[in-house]
């Protein structure tokens, strides 16, 4: 027999050392620390719950799980790198684990490697057709050309991945495949019927196809799952701004924010659209209300000045290529 896979911990974890001589006092078993790991994360501790994974990891060096949500808590963080060091740790020595093939293909997503991010994810969805007994759903040629999942064959259940159901239909409403996408957000609401992030996905999957009453009332059976959850409210206050019912937006913007923010928020989307009066008026409530605190404002008010310059030059009068972009809107 060969030596026992061994996963590299030290290199995963950047946190406070402190906390090792604690951590190794308190967890006695890898159960143990798998438990306090969990408790820490939902305390809101993560470098606790990061070296309680590590201790489960050095206890029982085969525990997976644990090196998963090393890579998790890496990921909340913004540490990509490290985070992608620990799913792929996780994938050298078990390279069907499901839940390392979701979380890599969904960092692969949000980094925007789109085909690796589909492969990964068609492997975990393959992974569960299995489970399910579902052997019949091969892969075949979609319109783009590339590998596609016969979506209408798959099956799903409560334990199925809902995150890849919901990535896959993502990365459908980026190729502008809607019907794809909307088939698996159905799937993935078939999994968990009252998902705040499904709904966020598909009320902006109407709103990029323009079916915005649509997009307006998925938002809002979201809300009602959750109203917490802040992706949501600020994908629908840009639906909102773009249909030009401003205050309603100022009022989903300001359920993440300060007034002044949603005020800078409303009059970027106006930007945008080349509403430069509108935006103006936005960006000078958003300077009132905090005009010592609120630069953004300020470089914004000054595009407005910088558009209308270039409407006088006879340039474009909708370029945004002026200045850049703020932070994207989400899905």
């Amino acid at each position: 027999m060969g030596p026992e896979p061994v996963l590299e911990t030290r290199s995963v974890y950047s946190g406070d050392n402190s906390l090792l001589h604690k951590v190794r006092k308190q967890a006695s078993s890898a159960d143990q620390a798998m438990q306090m790991g969990a408790m820490a994360y939902q305390a809101g501790d993560s470098d606790q719950s990061l070296y309680q994974y590590l201790r489960a990891i050095e206890l029982e060096p085969e525990r997976y799980e644990a090196m998963v949500w090393i890579g998790r808590i890496h990921r909340d963080r913004g540490n990509t790198q490290l985070a992608a060091m620990a799913f792929n740790d996780v994938l050298a020595n078990q390279p069907e684990n499901p839940e390392a093939l979701a979380e890599m293909g969904m960092l692969h997503l949000a980094q925007r490697e789109h085909k690796a991010a589909q492969e990964l994810l068609f492997k975990a969805v393959a992974l569960d057709q299995r489970r399910l007994g579902n052997l019949g759903n091969e892969q075949g040629e979609g319109a783009s050309g590339e590998a596609a999942l016969k979506v209408d064959s798959l099956k799903v259940d409560s334990k199925s991945p809902l995150k890849v159901y919901n990535a896959l239909g993502v990365l459908a409403d980026l190729n502008n495949d809607f019907p794809l996408s909307e088939a698996y957000y159905r799937l993935a609401m078939l999994i968990e019927p009252r998902s705040v992030l499904v709904q966020n996905s598909l009320g902006y999957s109407y709103y990029m196809a323009g079916q915005w009453p649509e997009a307006e009332r998925t938002y809002q059976r979201g809300i009602g799952y959750d109203s917490s959850y802040k992706p949501l409210w600020r994908n629908y206050g840009l639906l909102l701004a773009r249909m030009e019912r401003y205050e309603e937006a100022l009022s989903a913007f300001e359920q993440i924010g300060k007034r002044a923010q949603a005020s800078n928020d409303v009059g970027y989307i106006c930007l945008v659209e080349g509403k430069l009066d509108v935006a103006e008026q936005f960006f000078r409530s958003a300077i009132e209300q905090s005009p010592a605190h609120y630069d953004m404002a300020w470089d914004n008010l000054n595009r407005v000045q910088q558009l209308r310059r270039i409407r006088q030059m006879g340039g474009n009068p909708n370029s945004t290529a002026a200045f850049p972009p703020q932070e994207a809107m989400v899905q």
